[in-house]
């Protein structure tokens, strides 16, 4: 794949890529980071992905980068940074 066939993919296949980020997160800046981030490894990748495959392969990098996404979301939520909670006394100090 060269500059140009990844300039029409890119032109071809951004809108339905964000449209499929956006479903999933419902955040605008977040759909469009990870709409990016699917291109850029589409381009690290351009010597193995054939022509046909790749709308699949933007739709995988877009599915695989909210996983990431997600979990480490939610590992923030759980596992918060103790600066937050350190002006709270500890359950059981005196």
């Amino acid at each position: 794949m060269d500059r140009d066939a990844f300039d029409t993919i890119y032109k071809s296949y951004w809108l339905p890529i964000y449209n499929s980020a956006f479903k999933r997160l419902f955040d605008p800046q977040k759909a469009s980071e990870i709409t990016q981030e699917a291109f850029f490894q589409l381009w690290l990748s351009k010597e193995q992905v054939n022509a046909e495959d790749v709308i699949i392969f933007l739709l995988k990098a877009v599915r695989n980068e909210v996983v990431m996404l997600m979990k480490k979301e939610c590992i923030y939520i759980i596992n918060p940074p103790r600066m937050l909670f350190e002006h709270l006394p500890l359950p059981g100090a005196n």
